[in-house]
């Protein structure tokens, strides 16, 4: 350590000495007399046979002042101690309950007696525990406190208040009341008074559950006094000097536990030392932690930061994986049951006669057919089980191409600026999935923008960092002048069926977006702020090779008629029954089967040639590519075509369909599945 640190250190350890001597000096009260005020509740207080105050609280303040120094004038009052203090007609009181609403506006010092409640009843009552007094008539004579507690216990008792405690237990005598609630010291204090109870003897019931505790009670100006007061009675227990003072009244050391209810306390100066000296070296501490810090402060901060975003990415892909197996199961599932609905309700459609009123209907389901493909298709993007098929593409091609349709879906209030750096490299990916993120970004944008604004999209290299090392990417930016999100939003706006449109929204849009850039191995960042719109950064892999946008050409629905043999191999009976109608329909010749071992059962027996084995991809037992090889054995001339509601067990690597491959992905109509079998046909 250098000088200057040690300096700060010696002057640190010369403050805290400062401190703890103010802490513990003992304060001077001076000549000052301060008035405390006395009633009758006896044994704490009552009248002595001088005419002056008297009882075991009385005693332990006169003691405790006495040794520090505080003058008191003992001043009678005939109502309740709160009165006392508030009116400000007395400055202290000996010994007052510790309730939260007295806290507010008085102050008490620690409690330095605690005891317990008790009921007293005659021994002749049946009553021999708390509960059985549950309705029962209760006389006490500290109505204000001992009215509160005994509702905590018996909530149906009835009160009768009395203005002594004598009167209350007179009251159980002469069958006034049921029972007396007290504590056991006043309790203890009355039953040595009297006599007797009309013949009677009088029995306790205990409330053990009832604790009280009392401390000394001040106006807030005279807090000091007080407190001053209550650590000499806790030094007063330490020093064992309270049996003397307890015996004056009858009560010993262990005789009864409620009665030695002292509470002990250390004195507070030590405790004071103590915590001045535990925050000294917690400080000390601080400080050393603190120039260990400065001198590693970029080290330490960039691998914190570094360990959190991995933290982060983990958390996060984690996360999106499961909800992604998920997702792509049930879309699988809806794929197949798709492709009957919208398959048979394509056939009646083109069955129907244009005037028919049932042609207008069955195009309503048809239209929600496609509708749930879309969603379907969606679900099986953000899980990456999507079909791809990519090849080197340029960026801008695909933006420039776009560009007409998102003026279109923008809408006049919203002006687009393109800024495509002519010099940006290829990336490897599917140019239809790279259009729709590219829409699903723009859609995200506008609807952030309700009043208008503008939508800038950007193309450049980028130069990134992760845990393979550095590489260039192929940066897409798209930012807007919306409202931007606050954090939450922005940590869940990736994930499934999230949304911040309401019942306008279905949450696939940007999970749609995070599913494409994961399959095509790029990563997306997010930059926003409430108020000061939004920036999505994506970043794609560069690659070197030719540009093989493909040219648009105008699809036309293909109704294709033929004679060959065609093997129908698909697990779903209805999916299975539905493609063995359309392409019975259309002249085929069709066999099939519900599974692997089942087909190539129906392939040894058949004695002519089978032209298409049409199979599907997940089977049970043997998957759809095993029988295909099984199948060229036996029949090498075959033509395979796949199909399935997703290709997982076709891709090679994060779902991208060998371009060698026939597939027809799920759900499909019976033009295109007769379609792709005619093109398996006639091809070479």
């Amino acid at each position: 350590m250098n000088k200057r640190l040690w300096a700060g250190i010696v002057a640190l350890l010369a403050a805290v000495a400062v401190f703890t001597w103010y802490c513990m000096r003992p304060p001077d009260f001076g000549n000052r007399v301060y008035r405390i005020g006395w009633m009758i509740s006896p044994p704490f207080q009552l009248r002595g046979p001088d005419g002056g105050p008297s009882g075991i609280s009385v005693e332990l303040v006169k003691q405790a002042a006495r040794r520090v120094g505080i003058k008191l004038e003992w001043r009678y009052w005939n109502s309740t101690s709160d009165s006392a203090l508030l009116s400000n007609s007395v400055d202290l009181w000996p010994l007052i309950t510790i309730r939260p609403e007295r806290l507010k506006v008085l102050h008490i010092t620690d409690p330095y007696l605690q005891h317990e409640h008790c009921l007293l009843v005659r021994d002749d009552s049946s009553f021999t525990r708390a509960e059985d007094l549950a309705t029962a008539n209760i006389g006490m004579a500290n109505v204000n406190i001992d009215a509160r507690l005994l509702h905590t216990i018996l909530p149906h008792a009835v009160p009768v208040p009395s203005d002594l405690i004598g009167g209350a237990i007179d009251d159980v005598c002469n069958r006034a009341a049921d029972a007396a609630f007290m504590d056991r010291f006043t309790a203890t204090a009355a039953l040595l008074q009297r006599g007797g109870c009309g013949g009677h003897a009088l029995r306790w019931i205990p409330v053990p559950q009832l604790h009280v505790q009392l401390g000394v009670g001040s106006t807030f100006e005279h807090k000091d006094a007080a407190d001053a007061i209550r650590r000499e009675i806790g030094a007063l227990a330490q020093e064992g000097k309270l049996a003397s003072i307890f015996g004056q009244w009858g009560y010993m050391s262990g005789q009864d536990a409620a009665i030695m209810g002292v509470i002990d306390s250390r004195r507070r100066e030590a405790r004071l030392f103590t915590i001045a000296l535990v925050f000294a070296l917690m400080f000390l501490l601080a400080v050393w932690q603190t120039v260990r810090l400065t001198r590693e402060k970029t080290r330490t901060l960039e691998a914190e930061k570094a360990l959190r975003e991995s933290q982060e990415r983990y958390m996060q892909s984690q996360k999106m994986e499961s909800i992604g197996r998920l997702a792509g199961g049930v879309a699988h599932d809806f794929n197949n049951i798709l492709t009957v609905i919208n398959g048979y309700s394509d056939i009646v459609y083109h069955q129907l006669s244009e005037v028919d009123p049932r042609r207008a209907q069955v195009n309503e389901i048809r239209k929600a057919g496609a509708h749930a493909a879309e969603l379907t298709q969606q679900l099986l993007a953000f899980s990456r089980k999507q079909v791809g098929r990519p090849r080197p593409v340029n960026l801008n091609s695909v933006v420039s191409e776009a560009e007409k349709m998102l003026r279109r879906i923008l809408g006049e209030d919203v002006r687009l600026i393109t800024r495509l750096d002519p010099s940006t490299g290829l990336i490897l990916a599917d140019p239809g999935y790279v259009h729709q993120m590219l829409m699903n970004l723009a859609v995200n944008a506008r609807d952030a923008m309700p009043d208008g604004g503008s939508l800038v999209i950007e193309t450049s290299d980028a130069q990134r960092h992760d845990e393979e090392g550095s590489r260039i990417a192929v940066c897409l930016s798209v930012t807007d002048t919306g409202s931007g999100m606050d954090e939450e939003t922005r940590k869940n706006i990736f994930e499934p069926f999230f949304t911040t449109k309401g019942t306008k929204g279905t949450g696939l849009g940007l999970a749609t977006v995070y599913g494409i850039v994961q399959q095509s191995q790029g990563s997306i960042e997010v930059l926003t702020e409430p108020g000061k719109g939004s920036t999505f950064r994506v970043y794609l892999p560069r690659v070197e090779g030719v540009d093989e946008s493909p040219v648009p050409k105008p699809a036309a629905a293909v109704a294709v008629h033929g004679a060959e043999t065609i093997l129908v191999v698909e697990d779903q009976d209805e999916v299975r029954c539905f493609v063995v109608d359309v392409l019975a329909r259309r002249g085929y010749r069709v066999l099939q089967a519900g599974d692997g071992p089942q087909a190539l059962a129906v392939a040894e027996q058949c004695t002519g040639k089978i032209d298409v084995l049409l199979t599907d991809v997940v089977l049970p037992g043997m998957n759809g590519r095993e029988l295909a090889e099984r199948f060229r054995e036996l029949r090498p001339a075959t033509k395979i075509i796949y199909t399935s509601g997703y290709t997982q067990d076709l891709i090679a690597d994060r779902g991208i369909l060998h371009r060698d491959v026939n597939y027809v992905p799920k759900p499909y109509t019976a033009d295109q599945i007769t379609a792709k079998v005619r093109e398996a046909i006639d091809a070479p």
